[in-house]
C-alpha cells in the first residue's frame, strides 16, 4: 500500500508538469475577426481560371502609435499589430480573416487599430507574372466588420472592365 502512494506521489508532480504545457485553446474567435469579399472582372475571372494560380488575401494590422512607442514604429511611422494571410478559392466569394492581432500592444496604440488589405496571385513556377491587379482597402478593423470591404481585381493588362468601377458600384449600392 506504502509502495502505490509513493508511485502516486512521484508520478503527480509529472501529470501536473505535462497538463502545463499542453497549449491552451483559445476562448472563442477574435473580436477583430472580419471579412472581405472579392470580384474579378470577366476577363480577370478567366484568367486566374486558365492559370490555375492560387489567390492570397493579406490583412496587415496597425496602429498610430502613442508617444511612448515611437521606437517600434515601422518604417511609415505605425506600429504593426499583426497580420493575416487566407488562401482564395474559386468558388467563393468572401474570405474570413482571423484578426491576429497581438492584443498586448494595443495599450501602445492612441485610437482604434487599422487594417489595410490587399489581395494578390500566387503564379506557379514558370507562369506569367503579375497577370491581376487588385484593389486594396484600407479602414478602421471596425468599419471592416460592420461592412466587409470589396477587394476588386482586374487584369493587369488589356482589361476592358475595371475594378475601380466594380468598387464604384458597391460603394453607390450601399450609399442607396
Amino acid at each position: 500500500m506504502t509502495n502505490k502512494i509513493l508511485k502516486a506521489a512521484c508520478l503527480l508532480p509529472l501529470v501536473v508538469a505535462l497538463c502545463q504545457c499542453a497549449p491552451a485553446k483559445p476562448k472563442g474567435p477574435s473580436p477583430y475577426a472580419s471579412s472581405v469579399r472579392m470580384a474579378f472582372t470577366p476577363m480577370a475571372m478567366a484568367a486566374l481560371t486558365q492559370a490555375k494560380d492560387s489567390f492570397v488575401v493579406v490583412a496587415y494590422y496597425y496602429g498610430d502609435p502613442t508617444p511612448a512607442a515611437q521606437k517600434n514604429v515601422d518604417d511609415v511611422g505605425r506600429l504593426a499589430l499583426g497580420e493575416d494571410r487566407d488562401a482564395w478559392a474559386l468558388n467563393t466569394h468572401l474570405v474570413h480573416l482571423a484578426g491576429n492581432i497581438d492584443t498586448s500592444l494595443l495599450s501602445q496604440v492612441r485610437d482604434a487599430p487599422q487594417v489595410l488589405i490587399t489581395a494578390h496571385a500566387s503564379t506557379p513556377i514558370g507562369g506569367d507574372d503579375d497577370i491581376l491587379h487588385c484593389k486594396t482597402w484600407i479602414g478602421t478593423v471596425k468599419n471592416a466588420q460592420e461592412k466587409p470591404p470589396l477587394i476588386a481585381c482586374e487584369l493587369e493588362n488589356g482589361d476592358k472592365d475595371s475594378a475601380d468601377d466594380i468598387v464604384a458600384a458597391d460603394d453607390a449600392s450601399s450609399s442607396q
